[in-house]
């Protein structure tokens, strides 16, 4: 009886705190909002805190999903993009949306009436769709009231081509300038709140693009060690640690990807450490010093900043396949992902009779002490 009693206490005491470290996820989830009809990736949200509305762009079908997060459903989708939304932003000062449309503009709708009341175009929007470039990612300056916008020339047919940030003045309506950059694939942008500088992470050349936003300007580039592929950026400013998300192969599914912590003063790689695949949104919460990396292999990765040298994992949590747009709001404490509609078929395929369709949503998760 004693040696059965023994063998019990030594289960209970490898047991037990593998128990505990499974209630204390980063993440829990609590709802599921259903986002009916609508098919094809998802990219960078925006939320309307006060009016506690969250603002989905649908790549594919070229649409701003309007989601209720109080009723926890779609009360409204934008149309009218002649290419695809990406880049969401939300101003409550004017009640207004702002995003650009990969036809090479920007533009901003109405927070009352869902309706058009901007349309700005681009550098390069007066050219045909293989000369001009296409916006993608954005990163906005509430100081300046200057959006600015990663614009991509990897798909063009030119040689010669490069990419650039285009900056629009939100305020006035206009665009205010252009700055070309080395490379064709601004994938991600990060404002330096205690200086002018802008980090910029190039997909097709590793490097961090370092922009005086006054000069307008490059002043530095910084090669990216041990990420290949990065595809987001966000900064750590109090610290000077610029956080990379860098996938090692172009695809969504490769796995692992890597987060490449830099010094972001001198441009020095300080670690890059394995996780999940196919990031595409990276955010940090300084009160917290938490690093949310959300891949498309199926997971958020979060990690907890130690010191400005030190980091480990907290945890992995569930999304979905290919649910690359993530987006924190630490005012609700809430975490929302955004999981596109999936077809699933047992192989041998095709077996069209057989498939399981789940449609897309948007998964909303509790961030946990």
């Amino acid at each position: 009886m004693k040696r059965y009693a023994a063998i019990f206490w030594v289960l209970c005491t490898i047991l037990i705190p593998r128990a505990q470290g499974q209630t204390s996820a980063p993440l829990k989830q609590i709802q599921s909002i259903p986002l009916p009809n609508v098919e094809g990736y998802f990219d960078h949200m925006a939320v309307d805190i006060k009016g506690q509305r969250l603002f989905v762009p649908g790549e594919h079908q070229r649409t701003i999903e309007v989601i209720d997060l109080r009723e926890g459903k779609v009360i409204h989708t934008i149309t009218g993009f002649g290419g695809d939304p990406r880049k969401t932003i939300y101003l409550p000062e004017t009640n207004e949306i702002w995003v650009d449309d990969g036809d090479a503009t920007c533009k901003a709708f109405s927070g009352d009436t869902y309706e058009l009341v901007k349309n700005i175009p681009l550098t390069g929007h007066e050219l045909d769709k293989d000369s001009r470039r296409v916006p993608d990612n954005g990163v906005y300056d509430p100081a300046t009231h200057l959006f600015y916008l990663g614009d991509r020339a990897d798909g063009l047919k030119k040689e010669g081509a490069r990419g650039s940030i285009e900056i629009v003045d939100i305020k006035n309506g206009k665009l205010a300038g252009s700055i070309e950059v080395n490379g064709l694939n601004p994938a991600g942008l990060v404002l330096d709140p205690a200086s002018p500088r802008m980090f910029v992470v190039m997909g097709d050349t590793s490097e961090v693009v370092v922009i005086d936003r006054e000069k307008r300007k490059v002043i530095a580039t910084w090669p990216i060690t041990g990420g290949p592929e990065p595809h987001a950026v966000t900064l750590d400013a109090a610290h000077h640690r610029l956080f990379v998300g860098s996938r090692v192969k172009r695809s969504h599914i490769y796995k692992p990807g890597k987060l490449v912590v830099m010094d972001s003063d001198t441009g020095k790689v300080i670690d890059a450490i394995d996780t999940e695949g196919g990031v595409d949104e990276l955010e940090f919460d300084p009160p917290s010093k938490r690093i949310y990396y959300t891949g498309t292999t199926g997971f958020v990765e979060v990690f907890k900043q130690l010191d400005a040298d030190h980091y480990e994992r907290l945890g992995r949590v569930a999304t979905g396949p290919i649910a690359k747009t993530t987006l924190l709001v630490p005012e609700l404490k809430r975490f929302y992902a955004a999981i596109p509609k999936l077809v699933i078929l047992v192989p041998p395929i095709p077996q069209s009779k057989e498939a399981t369709i789940e449609e897309a949503k948007i998964l909303v998760y509790d961030v946990m002490p």
